[in-house]
Parts: structure tokens; C-alpha cells; sequence
């Protein structure tokens, strides 16, 4: 046997392994240096399939807030929550009427009803941003510079705040979400619903995963 042909074999299939080949040539086949190589097939793995969605990147608390908010059969509020976020885009119109339905009670939250946002801008009171709402999904505009303002894209679009105030849209993981979206739906405004959170666990904006660091309980 040709013994530095047999390591030159090894060493090989030891570079092709390590550098993730999807095939390897195993030519290492008996004592016999005449015999014709023979030739193992080592598939990739293969990748998983997308299955059911069960979530969507959509605006936050507007599922906890608007959907069967005040359905108080927890069971029925529950699986009335799971199947929104697995709906599609197509079925989100379903929604309406409990959105508007839950956008009625939310504008009396600060004893002032009708000066939710734009809620007189259709017909129906509560319409045109029950509208707005359940089209649940994040927007961003590419051509703003300034960013950090949670659901300031929507006030500008809908004439809330003056054109250019509302940011690129989007989210970040510093921004108050609730306590924003509280003000919107209760006062019509960015600011002024305090949702009694003062700090949040050292989530931060310039790395990533956008974290805090992890704490250690003893």
C-alpha cells in the first residue's frame, strides 16, 4: 500500500470536509492501488420548509389593544388574538368592526370622546383609523433621515403632525410603544397617555440583537 498516497487521500477529504463540500470523493477503497476508486456521495442537508405562520411584524399593541379587548371570555379573546396573527393580508378587513368597536371605548379613556386621531375623518366615527390600524404592518420612508418616532410615519401621512415631523416610521427597541399608542388612541396625540413604565431593561439602538446585557438573579 502507497502510504503517502493514502495521506494525501485523508488530507483531501479532510479539506473538503472542512470546508463544507456538499459532495466528498472518498477514493480510499482496499489495499489494492490498482483497484478503481470508488465514489461516496454525501448529500447537503436539506433546508427546512416555511410552515404555518403563527406571527406577523406588525405595530405593537394593536393586536392586545384593539382586538376583542374587551371580550371578557378569556378563552374566546384568546383564540380571537392567535387567529389575527396568523391572518393574512387579505383578511385583515375582517377586523374592522371590533377595531372601531374597541377604538370607541379607548377614546374615552381621557373623558374626552371624539378627540381621538381623526376620529370624524370618515362617515363612520372611528373608521378612517380603525382603517389605518388594521392594515397592520410597519412602514418606513427611505427618504427621512430622522427615525426613533413610533407611529410618527402614520401621523404624517394622515395629516396628524406637519409633513417631514414624522420620521422614517418604523420602530426601534428604545421606543415606548404602549405608552405611545395609548396617547394615539385615547388623546389623538404622540405623547400625554403614561403607561407607568419609567425603564425598560437596557435595550439600546446601535447593536446588535438591540438588547440589554443579561442579568444574573442569585
Amino acid at each position: 500500500m502507497n502510504i503517502s498516497k493514502t495521506l494525501i487521500a485523508f488530507s483531501t477529504i479532510a479539506v473538503l470536509s472542512a470546508c463544507g463540500a456538499d459532495q466528498v470523493d472518498n477514493t480510499i477503497k482496499g489495499n489494492n492501488p490498482a483497484e478503481p476508486p470508488a465514489t461516496q456521495i454525501v448529500e447537503a442537508p436539506q433546508r427546512p420548509l416555511i410552515g404555518t405562520q403563527i406571527d406577523r411584524a406588525g405595530r405593537p399593541a394593536i393586536n392586545t389593544a384593539l382586538n376583542n379587548t374587551f371580550n371578557g371570555d378569556k378563552a374566546s379573546k384568546d383564540a380571537a388574538k392567535d387567529a389575527y396573527a396568523k391572518a393574512t393580508q387579505s383578511q385583515w378587513i375582517g377586523y374592522m368592526n371590533d377595531f372601531m368597536a374597541s377604538l370607541a371605548i379607548l377614546d374615552s379613556l381621557d373623558t374626552v370622546c371624539g378627540n381621538q386621531l381623526i376620529s370624524d375623518a370618515a362617515s363612520v366615527r372611528y373608521a378612517a383609523l380603525a382603517g389605518v390600524l388594521v392594515d397592520d404592518q410597519l412602514y418606513v420612508n427611505s427618504n427621512s433621515g430622522e427615525c426613533g418616532t413610533y407611529l410618527g410615519l402614520e401621523a404624517e401621512v394622515v395629516g396628524a403632525v406637519p409633513a417631514g415631523a414624522g420620521g422614517c416610521g418604523g420602530r426601534t427597541p428604545a421606543d415606548d410603544v404602549i405608552e405611545r399608542s395609548y396617547s394615539v388612541l385615547a388623546a389623538g396625540t404622540l405623547t400625554g397617555i403614561d403607561d407607568g413604565i419609567t425603564a425598560d431593561d437596557g435595550a439600546q439602538t446601535n447593536e446588535f440583537p438591540f438588547l440589554g446585557a443579561a442579568t444574573t438573579i442569585n
